[in-house]
């Protein structure tokens, strides 16, 4: 079968970007021919995509091949010719693009984007002669296949960001977005929560909706004992040829001068100074560290913007009666205030962490009381952790904590966490609470993997913590037997691939 796949970004970075990744393989090593269109720059970093260029109105360029595919299908990736100019959802760094964000685009600007995706989806899919078409997000791919396809011909994946930070807030989103899924043939999301949203936003599409749930690389994510995972994504790391692109440990002090100065914009320029793609260069030596520590390890892993709550997982953390190490895998703009308040909060500089809730919005005060009797181990950072080495560092953790305090479609990081092992920590709202549902409800213990958000939540994740470090050893070796077999059984790649042909 010839599908085509429209993903407006990267294959790496965010739930919908791993999804279109992963859906792209497996459906290579299916036998399928797929046609990939994403805005990746590094497509020689997969070694199932066979073939790679660009596409605009008049087709696709000539092709760039990989030395030996590796699947017994065919997957190119084109990206589309759209400019320097790169929307998003939730402002982040992008390597080569100008970023804004989708809800501060110029009315020609959007307009421009729009007809330059729609003009190369249209060429691709005739070049490629596609016979199915899965376009991701409500805006901007539903509208963008309609107009380049015409009605009924493609499928349309939502994923959340879409109706949270385009739809909800402008109305002309939700024109497009109605314009493209009443015209979709299936509109599937990976929870009935994100689902119940878009149908919320977008009257009439309720009949064209299906649940197909996520999946997870379950090859890769597995439990592991904590040192053979640390060190063995260390020796990826050492491996990687240009660790230095990635933040210098020096830029710490700098972040303490900040801090001492209580400057905010220095903070945020900090992040602009390094390579947000890129590992830190003492990532492996870090995780070598914490290979030998004894006691117990939490951690978060994904992206460091103020939207996923991480000051709270930082500050629950420090209010741990456990006493935990604490691991933070990720990358993101709000990286150096994340650090700043590590340092505050190791040193019990009530000032500083005082300025940092005022001036960086934080959530998860605390008191006098709490900074002299708390946890003052401090945070290991490592930066960006891709597929090929973010594994072992779930594995290697006792307890990870999804804190978002956005809307998610599902929870893929949970999901993996729970394949490797990982005993997961997620809060109780969206799509994250049918997740932490059906993991609670495959070993029976109703609560145990969430915990209520809104004010406080600081202080109930770190009872949460404490409830899964205290468990009895046995007793938590069979909640990860539980929950990663589930995750291997229920929500494998594999299984998600054939769900959404079905339902296609």
């Amino acid at each position: 079968m010839r599908v085509l796949i429209w993903h407006g970004w990267l294959l790496e970075g965010s739930g919908s970007s791993v999804y279109a990744a992963r859906m792209a393989e497996v459906l290579a090593s299916a036998g399928h021919d797929v046609l990939l269109l994403c805005q990746e720059r590094h497509p020689d970093r997969y070694p199932w995509i066979d073939a790679w260029g660009t596409v605009g109105p008049e087709g696709p360029s000539e092709l760039t091949m990989q030395a030996a595919p590796s699947t017994p299908g065919r997957c190119v990736l084109l990206r589309p010719d759209i400019g320097r100019l790169l929307p998003v959802f939730v402002f982040d760094e992008y390597e080569s693009f100008e970023v804004k964000t989708f809800v501060d685009l110029t009315a020609e600007e959007l307009d421009r984007y729009l007809l330059l995706n729609v003009e190369s989806l249209r060429a691709a899919a005739r070049w490629h002669r596609s016979e199915v078409v899965i376009a991701g997000h409500a805006v901007p791919g539903a509208v963008v296949a309609k107009r380049a396809l015409g009605g009924g011909s493609y499928a349309v994946k939502i994923h959340g960001s879409d109706l949270e930070y385009a739809i909800r807030p402008q109305t002309r989103y939700r024109e497009l977005a109605q314009e493209g899924l009443q015209a979709a043939r299936v509109v599937v999301g990976a929870s009935s929560d994100v689902l119940a949203r878009c149908t919320e936003l977008i009257p009439g599409i309720g009949h064209l909706v299906r649940t197909v749930r996520p999946g997870v690389e379950v090859e890769s994510f597995r439990p592991m004992p904590r040192r053979q995972a640390l060190l063995e994504a260390a020796a990826r790391l050492e491996e990687d040829s240009d660790p230095a692109r990635g933040r210098p440990g020096l830029l710490d002090e700098e972040v303490v001068r900040s801090l001492a100065h209580r400057d905010a914009e220095a903070l945020d320029d900090l992040a602009r100074t390094y390579d947000q793609d890129a590992p830190d260069p003492g990532a492996a030596v870090r995780l070598r560290q914490l290979a030998e520590v004894g006691g117990p390890l939490v951690g978060y892993l994904g992206k460091l913007i103020p939207q996923k709550g991480v000051e709270l997982f930082i500050t629950a953390t420090h209010l741990s009666k456990r006493s935990p190490a604490a691991l933070i895998v990720g990358f993101g703009t709000h990286r150096e205030w994340l650090t700043a308040l590590s340092i505050a909060l190791q040193t019990g500089d009530a000032e500083a962490l005082a300025w940092l809730w005022e001036a960086g919005g934080m959530r998860g005060r605390l008191s006098r009381a709490d900074l002299a009797t708390g946890n003052a181990s401090g945070m290991t950072f490592t930066g960006r952790l891709d597929h090929r080495y973010a594994p072992g560092a779930l594995a290697a953790m006792d307890v990870l904590v999804v804190p978002s305090i956005l809307a998610e479609a599902f929870g893929m990081v949970a999901a993996e966490g729970a394949a490797a092992g990982v005993l997961p920590l997620v809060a109780r709202h969206s799509g994250l609470a049918e997740l932490s549902a059906e993991l609670e409800g495959e070993v029976a213990r109703p609560g145990l993997f969430s915990f209520e958000p809104g004010p406080e939540a600081h202080r109930r994740i770190a009872e949460g913590m404490d409830r899964l470090l205290s468990l009895p050893s046995g007793e938590r070796d069979e909640l990860r037997h539980g929950i990663s077999g589930f995750v291997a059984r229920e929500w494998s790649w594999q299984r998600t691939v054939t769900h959404l042909l079905e339902v296609i």
